[in-house]
């Protein structure tokens, strides 16, 4: 079984906990990226994604000059390893209900994994939904 080290992203763009939401999507317009890391200290500490935009900010037509990144982010951070399999990284996000995974040593982040990135890795054409269930085999959710 592949490692996620072998389908990550490597270069993770990330932002400042202390900016604001339009640099947010801003940086997320300029890289063409549906999420960005939010760091503290140089250290990753949440996630916000496009919903987290929509949802936490702009669907409560809040001001996002006036609105931190740190403010609507998604956290914990979920992270794995850079050795763990692609199965222990699809089971990681079924059972936290997330699409993007950080792959961090410790608050060192090494890259970022996403749903759709285990999909193209592993399924034959159409048969998207079967290799999620093989992904999920021998994992119980509930």
């Amino acid at each position: 079984m592949k490692r996620v080290s072998e389908i990550m992203v490597r270069n993770v763009i990330t932002i400042d906990g202390e900016d604001n939401v339009c640099a947010v999507a801003k940086k997320m317009d300029e890289y063409n990226i549906g999420s960005i890391v939010v760091t503290q200290n140089g250290k990753p500490v949440g996630i916000v994604t496009e919903r987290d935009l929509i949802k936490r900010c702009l669907s409560k037509c809040a001001e996002p000059l006036k609105i931190k990144a740190s403010d609507i982010m998604s956290k914990p951070l979920i992270c794995c390893g850079p050795d763990a399999t692609i199965q222990d990284a699809a089971k990681l996000m079924i059972s936290n209900l997330i699409r993007r995974l950080l792959v961090c040593d410790g608050n060192e982040i090494h890259g970022i994994i996403t749903s759709s990135d285990l999909m193209n890795t592993v399924a034959k054409p159409g048969k998207k939904e079967e290799t999620l269930l093989y992904l999920a085999s021998d994992y119980e959710v509930f």
